[in-house]
C-alpha cells in the first residue's frame, strides 16, 4: 500500500510539472489564425485616390482574429468603430472634451506593434474583447472589435485644448490606435515638436526615449553620476566607472538606452547584430563615453561565444575609462589590461567586479543567462522584452514551432540566487505607464533633460520643456514606408513595415510617412 502511494504521488507530481507547459500548448491553440469567425473571408482593402482620399485606418477588422500581419487591412475610419475615441485602460473613459485630435503626418512603428498584431500581447488582447479582464480576443468566443494598433505619431492638431491649438504641430503616445489618420489622446500624452525635426523624427523619440529612461532609473535604479552632488566620493576622488550593457544597442530604444547613460556619466557595452549596426552604435553613442571607453560587440549566435564576448567587453570598457578617467591605472591594472580578458566568463568578471552595473535586456532566451551573470554585485537587469522569441523566418504568422522551443527553453530567476550575488532583475512593460500619468510626466521630464544636458549645465536649474527639447539631439530614423496605399502604389503600408521591423534588419526607427494626409 505504501509502495503504491508513492508511485502514485510521485505520477500526480510528474503531471504536475506540465500543467505550465500544457496551459501554453492551450494559448496556442487559441492563436492559431482563423481569418473570420463568421464567413472566414474579408474584403480587400478599398482602393483611394488623390483626388477623393477619406479619413482611413490600419485595422483589424470587426470579427478578425489576431494571428498574421497580413490580416491588418486599410480601410476607412467608421464613426462607431471606437478604436481611435476611447481610453484603451481599464479604468473609466475620458471624456472626448478632455481629449485633442491629431491629424497624423507619422507613425512610429515598435516592436509590441509586432506581438500586438499576432496576437501575443495580452493589453491588446483584452481591449477587443470591450476591456472585461478576460483576454478571449483569440478563442473564438464572443465579439471581436475593431482594432487599430500603434501607440506612438506625430503630426498637427485639430481641435485646441488647454496647451494646444489648432494647427501646432505635435508628437504625442496612445494607448494604440496610431495607424490612423486621426488619433484622439489626452493632453499629457502629447508634446510639441522641436522646430528643427521632420514629423517622421517626433514619431521616433517618446516611445522609444521613454522606455530607455523607465528601464535604467525608474526600474534600473540608475544614478546620475555627473550630478554636481555626485561627481566625487567623500574622499574627493572620483567614483568608480559605472557600466550599462545595452541589448539591440542600435534600435530605436537601445539608441536612446545608450545615450542616456552616457549622458548620465556611465561607459556604455552595446549588442547588436550585425557589424553595420556595430557602425551605427559607435558613430551615435562612442564620442559621448570617455575616451575611447564605449565597447560594441556583435552578437554571437553561440551562448558560449556570446558569454565570452561580453566578459571581455565589460572588462575592457572599464579599464579604458579608468585610463581616460585622468587618474591613470594601477601597475597591477595595466599588466591585467595587456592580457584581456583575464576573466573568460561573465560570472567570473562579475564576481570579481569587473561586469556590468546595469543591464538593458531585450533579447532573452540564450542570451538573457550571461547578461544576468554579467552584473555586478549590487547592480541589476531591466528586462522589457524577449525578441528572439520571434522568428520571422517562418512566414509572417506566428511561430509556433519556435515559440514552443522557446518556452521550454526560457529563462529561470532563482530568487536565491539575486539575493545570495545581491542583484536585481525587474521587468517591465511601458503601456501601464498610462496608468500612472503622473510618473509618466515626471519621468518624460527627466529623460528630456538628461538628453538637453551639456558640459555647463546647471542641473538644479529649471528648464522650459519646448526649450529642452529644442537642445535634443534628433532620433535617427532607419527606414520609412509610406502610410497610404493609393491606386496599388505604396506596397503594404504598415504590413511592409512591420515586417521589415520583425526582420530584425533595421535601425533606429521604423516609420510610416503620412505627410499627405487629406
Amino acid at each position: 500500500f505504501k509502495k503504491n502511494m508513492s508511485n502514485d504521488r510521485r505520477w500526480t507530481k510528474s503531471i504536475a510539472s506540465f500543467v505550465p507547459f500544457l496551459n501554453f500548448l492551450l494559448l496556442i491553440h487559441c492563436f492559431i489564425p482563423s481569418h473570420s469567425l463568421t464567413t472566414g473571408t474579408t474584403t480587400a482593402p478599398p482602393a483611394t485616390t488623390s483626388s477623393s482620399r477619406t479619413a482611413s485606418s490600419w485595422t483589424i477588422p470587426k470579427n478578425v482574429k489576431f494571428g498574421k500581419l497580413s490580416n491588418l487591412e486599410f480601410l476607412p475610419i467608421q464613426d462607431d468603430d471606437g478604436t481611435n475615441m476611447k481610453d484603451e485602460t481599464t479604468t473609466a473613459l475620458v471624456e472626448e472634451s478632455q481629449r485633442i485630435k491629431v491629424a497624423t503626418a507619422a507613425i512610429g512603428l515598435n516592436f509590441a506593434d509586432v506581438f500586438t498584431v499576432l496576437g501575443l500581447y495580452k493589453a491588446a488582447n483584452l481591449v477587443r474583447t470591450g476591456n472585461n479582464g478576460k483576454d478571449t480576443s483569440n478563442s473564438g468566443g464572443g465579439i471581436l472589435d475593431p482594432f487599430v494598433p500603434g501607440i506612438e505619431f506625430a503630426g498637427v492638431v485639430l481641435e485646441g485644448n488647454g496647451d494646444f491649438t489648432k494647427g501646432d504641430r505635435v508628437f504625442g503616445f496612445t494607448r494604440f490606435g496610431a495607424y490612423s489618420d486621426i488619433v484622439s489622446t489626452r493632453p499629457e500624452f502629447i508634446r510639441k515638436i522641436p522646430n528643427k525635426w521632420s514629423f517622421e523624427q517626433g514619431a521616433a523619440f517618446l516611445v522609444n526615449a521613454l522606455t530607455a529612461w523607465h528601464g535604467l532609473v525608474n526600474v534600473g535604479g540608475m544614478p546620475d553620476l555627473l550630478s554636481k552632488h555626485r561627481k566625487k566620493n567623500d574622499n574627493g576622488n572620483q567614483k568608480d566607472i559605472y557600466v550599462v550593457v545595452v541589448h539591440s544597442a542600435s534600435g530605436g530604444v537601445g539608441l536612446w538606452a545608450s545615450e542616456i547613460a552616457a549622458r548620465r556619466g556611465a561607459v556604455v557595452v552595446g549588442v547588436v547584430g550585425s557589424e553595420e549596426k556595430k557602425d551605427t552604435f559607435m558613430k551615435r553613442v562612442g564620442t559621448l563615453c570617455n575616451g575611447d571607453a564605449a565597447q560594441c560587440i556583435v552578437r554571437s549566435n553561440n551562448a558560449r561565444d556570446f558569454d565570452r564576448d561580453l566578459a571581455e567587453a565589460c572588462q575592457k570598457a572599464r579599464h579604458l575609462s579608468q585610463r581616460s578617467s585622468g587618474g591613470g591605472v594601477s601597475s597591477t591594472a595595466a599588466q591585467q589590461q595587456q592580457s584581456l580578458p583575464f576573466f573568460s566568463t561573465c560570472l567570473q568578471t562579475a564576481e570579481a567586479g569587473y561586469g556590468a552595473d546595469l543591464v538593458m535586456e531585450c533579447y532573452g532566451g540564450k542570451y538573457f543567462a550571461p547578461s544576468m551573470e554579467v552584473i555586478n554585485p549590487g547592480g541589476s537587469l531591466s528586462t522589457y522584452g524577449a525578441t528572439t522569441y520571434n522568428d520571422s523566418g517562418l512566414g509572417e504568422g506566428i511561430p509556433f514551432v519556435s515559440l514552443i522551443l522557446n518556452y521550454i527553453r526560457r529563462p529561470r530567476v532563482d530568487p536565491g540566487e539575486l539575493t545570495g550575488r545581491n542583484i536585481r532583475v525587474g521587468g517591465f512593460n511601458l503601456i501601464f505607464l498610462t496608468e500612472n500619468i503622473d510618473l509618466l510626466v515626471t519621468s518624460l521630464d527627466g529623460c528630456v533633460q538628461c538628453l538637453c544636458r551639456n558640459d555647463e549645465d546647471d542641473d538644479d536649474s529649471i528648464h522650459d520643456f519646448d526649450e529642452m527639447m529644442e537642445q535634443v539631439n534628433p532620433p535617427l530614423v532607419g527606414s520609412v514606408f509610406p502610410f497610404r496605399v493609393v491606386d496599388g502604389v505604396g506596397g503594404g503600408g504598415a504590413v511592409d513595415a512591420l515586417k521589415a521591423l520583425r526582420s530584425g534588419n533595421t535601425v533606429g526607427k521604423v516609420v510610416l510617412d503620412n505627410n499627405d494626409n487629406p
